[in-house]
């Protein structure tokens, strides 16, 4: 089975989906390479209101390893996906990381391994 093909350039509200041919810049992906289901668990991550950032988690743990590349602050593993992140500051944490459960529990079993755990690592100034 051949991957799609879709552009999608980074901030692009055009959703990822894996197995995609990424053909445009996609943040963390490489042009040409086949976008795997942690990278569409960061971008829906990445687009609640409220987070900052992605966080490696405690000694950098929180992480997935794909060839030539590490993503770090989401860790699917088979036991359920690991989401750490970073919230900005004056976002209610609480129903940031609700939001972020959510997000990612909503993406389904194939794509984010169920139960889904939320940790808030830090907080950090909202961006500019």
């Amino acid at each position: 089975m051949t991957p799609n093909t879709s552009p999608t350039p980074s901030g692009a509200s055009a959703e990822v989906v894996g197995g995609e041919v990424v053909t445009e810049r996609v943040e963390g992906v490489a042009e040409g390479s086949v976008v795997e289901p942690v990278d569409v668990v960061a971008r829906a991550v990445l687009a609640v209101p409220g987070v900052h950032s992605l966080h490696a988690g405690l000694a950098g743990s929180a992480a997935t390893f794909l060839p030539g590349r590490r993503v770090a602050g989401i860790a699917l593993r088979e036991r359920g996906t690991e989401v750490h992140v970073v919230v900005e500051i004056g976002a209610d944490v609480r129903a940031t990381a609700a939001a972020v459960h959510a997000a990612v529990t909503a993406l389904g079993t194939s794509t984010a391994p169920q139960p889904v755990h939320v940790h808030v690592e830090d907080l950090a100034a909202p961006r500019a």
